[in-house]
């Protein structure tokens, strides 16, 4: 291969219509591979778009029985679903356009929404292929390995079927990107993925850690950045702010940033006047305004988390974090460097007390890590990117010699 190689990326969703943190980690891989390639995106969508997003071309392709939006109505997101793994045609669109652009490696991120259609294409054309693998989504329908209120440690007897149907679709060369080693041993066990073909990126930004001053005020502020949503652990949260209170006396309140369903946010704020709490409902907000409002996070998260970038960058700031020890979470804490705690949310007084020895404890400076050098995030020890690990993975599909650029892996 000579010149500028041209990457098919592959993804569920894409900037502006981005649902979340997995597609942001995507773009931002995607802008450091085009520092040295041609890179353009296909998506599935209700309705045929191109466009650019910076140095890319964005493909939305229109497949039938598409959503319109990411949180569209339950009948739309079934239908999908079913279509999407039912009926192999709703893939055909896209596959043209990916065979038209040529591409000399495909790159596919999350797309569950076209089924296992586009990568069996990928393997019956013989083209290079790389996946990057931002979740459990494919060891599990429900994409969190959540069953009613009981999480799967390991994959059950329906979503085998899933596993079965993906590794079968999966190239026999491809090579994984994971975004924790948790999410790799996790697909090694599931047989997706094989240990000497995988590879693991955090997905962080390339950054020196950079501590928030204190927040001046009166009382203590806890904090939960994320989706609103019961699995993520939202009420808990407001149960152990009450129970930290009542612990401690003191004045508390809880800033919950971000979006969730009107249900689900009266739901919340009933429970807070039942449990006599302030709860802030702030929306969106960014990591350094939210940071600079609270004492400490609280990340009490009932899913198998693939990592969990708010522990980082909520600790590197300087925020004490008290997190439950599920899924990646352990890992972002590791990575994080900062003063973080575990406990059982479950038990708001046992984590009221698990928050007050954190308090106690992150009094105490720790000792800053040592920058990690070219290629890995300065928050921790050592801690590759996924941009740079996405990169090395091309490379390795390839053969071309690696890449010293200005992006995140060449600073």
């Amino acid at each position: 291969m000579t010149g500028r190689p041209r990457i098919a990326v592959l993804s569920d969703w894409w900037w502006p219509d981005a649902a979340g943190g997995a597609e942001l980690a995507a773009r931002d891989a995607a802008y450091h591979l085009a520092e040295h390639a041609d890179v353009a995106v296909f998506v599935p969508a209700a309705t045929d778009r191109r466009y650019a997003d910076g140095p890319l071309r964005v493909h939305a392709v229109r497949r039938p029985f598409a959503r319109r939006i990411h949180a569209d109505s339950r009948f739309r997101r079934v239908i999908e679903l079913l279509s999407g793994w039912l009926l192999p045609f709703v893939a055909a669109r896209q596959a043209r356009r990916i065979r038209a652009f040529g591409p000399d490696v495909v790159l596919a991120h999350n797309v569950s929404r076209t089924g296992p259609w586009l990568v069996n294409w990928v393997r019956s054309r013989g083209l290079r292929f790389v996946r990057v693998q931002h979740d459990l989504s494919d060891t599990c329908w429900r994409r969190t390995r959540l069953r009613g209120d009981r999480t799967c440690a390991t994959v059950c007897g329906s979503c085998r079927i899933k596993v079965g149907v993906l590794r079968r679709a999966n190239p026999d060369h491809a090579v994984n990107v994971c975004v924790s080693g948790f999410v790799r041993d996790q697909l090694i066990d599931a047989g997706l993925a094989a240990a000497d073909r995988s590879v693991v990126g955090y997905p962080l930004p390339d950054l020196l850690a950079r501590p928030s001053p204190p927040r001046r005020g009166d009382g203590v502020v806890l904090g939960y950045l994320g989706r609103l949503a019961a699995v993520k652990g939202v009420l808990a949260a407001v149960r152990t702010a009450a129970a930290f209170q009542r612990l401690t006396g003191q004045d508390v309140s809880l800033l919950a940033a971000g979006e969730g369903r009107p249900e689900f946010l009266a739901e919340l704020t009933r429970l807070a006047a039942q449990e006599s709490i302030e709860v802030r409902l702030a929306g969106r907000m960014s990591v350094d305004a939210f940071c600079a409002e609270v004492d400490a996070v609280l990340v009490p998260s009932t899913l198998m988390e693939a990592f969990g970038r708010v522990v980082v960058e909520a600790a590197t700031r300087g925020r004490p974090v008290l997190l439950a020890p599920v899924g990646g979470l352990p890992e972002a804490a590791a990575v994080s460097g900062g003063h973080c705690a575990f406990a059982d949310f479950s038990d708001p007084v046992q984590a009221a007390h698990a928050l007050r020895e954190l308090l106690t404890e992150a009094k105490t400076p720790r000792p800053a890590h040592p920058p990690a050098g070219p290629g890995c995030a300065r928050i921790g020890p050592a801690a590759p990117l996924l941009a740079e690990a996405t990169d090395l993975a091309l490379r390795r599909v390839t053969g071309l010699p690696p890449h010293r650029g200005t992006g995140a892996a060449g600073r």
